[in-house]
């Protein structure tokens, strides 16, 4: 892994000189390391940490070498993951953005001297993506549950959302925001679990 990252990114110096703005946003196919804890591999584990952690960790240490001061890194987390424990299956993958989201803390402190902010990005549900894979009832089941007000803004989230949020980001004017986490999610993680939808409606 260290040494195609060194060469993409040897790539991107050859062509372009410096590098304004990093994302890191990879994720493997779900057979790599979807299972519950009880079943779940050292293969499994180490599928979804490199492909988070471990790969940010790269990825961020290439690019603040051709990066100029103020630059912007973005990495592109699931934060219910990183602090839940009911999706069963995801539990390597949110133990690995539970790591991704505290590089971003640590780098964002590191580069701060810099100008370089470090943030992460955390979409809610959003259409048009990873989603498009799911069984036709599975995913309109998922709409449904959005829809219903679980999401307030009644709706998933769509790319373009996502690609806003990492805009505003960049913009010089967020210049003093490092090290945090912005959810793209129409406020669904400011629902309350604990208590049916109709009682939270008031």
């Amino acid at each position: 892994m260290h040494t195609s990252i060194a060469r993409m990114f040897a790539q991107v110096g050859a062509e372009f000189g410096t590098l304004d703005i990093f994302v890191s946003n990879a994720r493997p196919e779900l057979p790599t390391f979807y299972q519950p804890p009880l079943a779940l591999t050292l293969e499994h584990w180490h599928t979804a940490l490199d492909s988070q952690a471990r790969a940010f960790l790269l990825g961020t240490r290439e690019a603040i070498q051709r990066m100029p001061d103020g630059g912007r890194i973005l990495a592109v987390t699931y934060a219910p993951s990183t602090r839940t424990g009911s999706w069963q299956p995801w539990v390597a993958m949110g133990s690995a953005k539970a790591a991704l989201e505290s590089l971003v803390r640590y780098f964002a402190v590191a580069l701060a001297p810099r100008g370089i902010t470090v943030n992460a990005l955390s979409p809610g549900g959003t259409d048009d993506s990873v989603l498009n894979s799911l069984p036709p009832e599975v995913l309109r089941t998922l709409k449904d549950w959005h829809e219903s007000g679980w999401t307030p803004m009644r709706r998933l989230g769509t790319p373009a959302d996502t690609g806003n949020a990492a805009m505003l980001l960049c913009m010089a004017e967020a210049g003093f925001i490092t090290g945090q986490t912005l959810h793209v999610d129409g406020g669904a993680s400011l629902m309350d679990p604990v208590f049916p939808l109709e009682l939270q409606r008031g």
